[in-house]
């Protein structure tokens, strides 16, 4: 069985079993998902991807829903993104025997990354032209018009606790302990202080993110004390989220939470973000660069904002 994972996750995903390297031996492993809901057209792999990007497919997934297509199965390590999302059919494990078993079954496999990191560089290439959920949807074969955002659901247990202090506002300190660390990407943690000394007697913070994360005094310390669902429903009933863009930017969105994100330089709003959050975008020379780590000149897109 899955070890560690809720009743809810267990619904929809297959259990576990242990590698192999015979591919007869695979069949058995899909047999009882393949017999339950028939050989899919399309299935995401998720896989690799960082946890963002898991969370945004949650839009393509509501695209082909409206187009009325419910054919597809996703393979993820984060099930509990899609727990009471009824756009997503069928959920599987991370295991690799399910894209080869599908494709030799005919059915299309999609990998929805929208570009590469180039180490030589330190870039992400190519720079994305469209919204990234936009290149998503083309991936999959989603064509006409799509909303931009992504999609969590809470039930209604879950987004009460979220409720902690009585003018709640979420707000991070830095996204250097993520999986996937960006430089270009985190403002600078005095700065980060500084609104939390100079609205603490209108707001009540709520600090959220990794243990690792520096704390910021006056604000409620959650670091690392929090699931990724527990954290969506902070966020689902806080007034605003302060943050820089990342997973935490999307899952705001995912919940219906406005935000003022600190963008910088490296990308833009147009690309990753979106129109309902206040987005402090600085349109330097050099933007957008795709620069993960490196940056010729001193990061003055983040430090433009004060």
């Amino acid at each position: 069985g899955v070890a560690g994972v809720t009743s809810a996750v267990r619904d929809k995903v297959l259990p576990f079993t242990q590698p192999v390297t015979d591919y007869a031996k695979l069949i058995p492993s899909a047999a009882l998902l393949l017999a339950r809901h028939g050989r899919p057209a399309r299935f995401f792999n998720a896989v690799g991807a960082g946890i963002g990007d898991d969370l945004l497919l949650t839009a393509v997934f509501r695209e082909l829903q409206r187009r009325g297509e419910r054919d597809f199965w996703v393979r993820t390590t984060r099930p509990e993104l899609y727990l009471g999302n009824d756009d997503v059919p069928v959920v599987v494990p991370p295991l690799e025997r399910f894209d080869r078993l599908l494709k030799r079954f005919g059915t299309s496999v999609v990998y929805p990354w929208y570009t590469s990191y180039h180490p030589a560089f330190d870039r992400d290439d190519p720079t994305p032209e469209q919204h990234l959920i936009s290149i998503m949807c083309q991936k999959a074969g989603v064509t006409g018009t799509i909303t931009l955002r992504p999609y969590l659901h809470l039930s209604p247990g879950e987004a009460q606790r979220g409720a902690l202090v009585p003018r709640q506002v979420a707000i991070m300190s830095s996204g250097l302990d993520a999986k996937h660390a960006m430089r270009n990407k985190n403002w600078a943690l005095e700065r980060y202080q500084r609104v939390v000394s100079a609205l603490h007697d209108r707001y009540d913070f709520v600090q959220v993110g990794s243990r690792n994360d520096p704390p910021l005094d006056g604000a409620l310390d959650l670091r690392g004390k929090t699931s990724l669902r527990e954290t969506a429903a902070v966020l689902h009933r806080s007034l605003a989220f302060i943050g820089q863009v990342g997973f935490l930017m999307h899952l705001a969105r995912a919940v219906d939470c406005r935000a003022v994100i600190v963008y910088g330089g490296r990308e833009t709003p147009a690309q990753s973000g979106y129109p309902c959050n206040e987005n402090l975008y600085s349109p330097v020379l050099c933007s957008p660069c795709w620069r993960l780590n490196t940056c010729p000149y001193d990061r003055m897109c983040l430090d433009q904002i004060s």
